[in-house]
């Protein structure tokens, strides 16, 4: 079962890696602006944003199989239909219903992957979720390389790969969703104060993997790196991810989740300081790039596992839908805090940024850790 669950996530992954170059690329052809490139490419996840309080209860009424192969193939349906009109306010239109559909599948994944998993298995099961999601989401730029940007032939080609995924998922019976009452707004606002550090987690992770791999690149030309240069600092970053999140996944299991994830936000919070000394150091670069990206990445699939932790079987969906909306959140304003720090002060401006948030969430960590000794 998790194996299926993993390939519908590989779908979801690779869609997120290959919808905005794709995106960026066609549009820029077109003449659009760079605003009207970055509005089509972040609608989706205000979609996700708007649409959360609605999750829960179709969830609940669809079941959770329903859901991820609803979500996925009308996902590779909108894909279609992007080939067939390139005008931006028709694509603002199809992007902001394919992060609809995509949320829907998305927090269903997450759910059943839960609900199959047990207290002693949950790290390992959410880390290599997020190997495959990372696997996925690095496959998008590939996928472009072997069908080029140009008719429609990418489109077709990302929405048949999309729906391959669901073919494990087709052997599976139908699984209902956990039982519960739909969560309103003010129920996921509730879920926010009841999981203040997990939801801390989901925000950083949002924030700081946006401004990642939207400005890393762009802070590699400015410190004098070619382009070819720079787009390695985001590659060896993403393969950092992919390799390491298996192994946090386990060591959370045997050491504590909590205990991990505070690793994590250390490892987290030097890597940005260190990058300005070590941009010009390849055999220091690369290490650096490898770790920070694999225990930046475990802050969202160490979250994920304490929502399992924290929140019972009938809870989950107002838990996870909460949480995957403060990660969009994050991620719709990490490239704009991330871009105008770097505007202010260009060579230490991004990597304040990203230091800083992990920063508060280590804050956040001992904070709860010394109210339980003293409890």
């Amino acid at each position: 079962m998790l194996g299926a669950l993993y390939a519908s996530s590989l779908g979801v992954g690779l869609i997120f890696g290959f919808q905005p170059p794709l995106i960026s690329f066609v549009l820029s052809r077109t003449g659009a602006s760079n605003f009207a490139i970055g509005a089509v490419t972040a609608v989706s996840l205000i979609a996700v944003i708007l649409l959360g309080p609605v999750y829960p209860r179709a969830i609940g009424r669809l079941g959770l199989k329903v859901s991820i192969v609803l979500g996925v193939v009308a996902a590779a349906v909108l894909l279609l239909l992007m080939a067939l009109d390139r005008r931006v306010t028709v694509w603002l239109c199809l992007r902001f219903l394919s992060g609809c559909v995509l949320g829907l599948a998305w927090i269903s994944s997450e759910i059943w992957m839960n609900v199959a998993s047990d207290d002693e298995s949950r790290g390992a099961v959410m880390g290599i979720y997020g190997t495959v999601f990372s696997i996925g989401v690095v496959s998008g730029p590939m996928l472009l390389e072997l069908t080029g940007t140009h008719g429609r032939e990418p489109f077709v080609c990302g929405a048949l790969c999309l729906l391959l995924t669901l073919l494990p998922l087709a052997l599976l019976r139908t699984v209902k969703a956990p039982a519960g009452p739909a969560a309103p707004l003010a129920g996921l606002i509730g879920v926010v104060r009841l999981a203040p550090v997990v939801m801390l987690a989901a925000l950083v992770a949002g924030l700081v993997e946006s401004a990642d791999l939207a400005l890393l690149p762009l802070f590699g030309l400015h410190s004098g790196l070619s382009e070819r240069g720079s787009l390695l600092l985001l590659t060896v970053f993403m393969i950092g991810n992919v390799v390491l999140q298996t192994p946090i996944g386990l060591l959370a299991d045997r050491f504590g989740r909590r205990t991990l994830l505070g690793y994590c936000a250390v490892s987290s919070a030097v890597g940005p300081l260190l990058l300005p000394a070590c941009i010009d150091t390849p055999a220091l670069l690369g290490p650096l790039l490898f770790l920070w990206g694999g225990t930046l990445y475990a802050f969202y699939s160490l979250g994920i596992a304490l929502l399992g932790e924290e929140f019972q079987a009938s809870e989950l969906a107002a838990a996870n839908t909460a949480f995957v909306i403060v990660y969009c959140a994050g991620g719709v304003i990490g490239p704009a805090v991330g871009g105008l720090a770097m505007d202010l002060w260009p060579h230490g401006g991004l990597p304040m940024v990203l230091s800083a948030a992990p920063i508060a969430l280590l804050a956040r960590l001992l904070l709860v850790r010394q109210e339980a000794k003293l409890d």
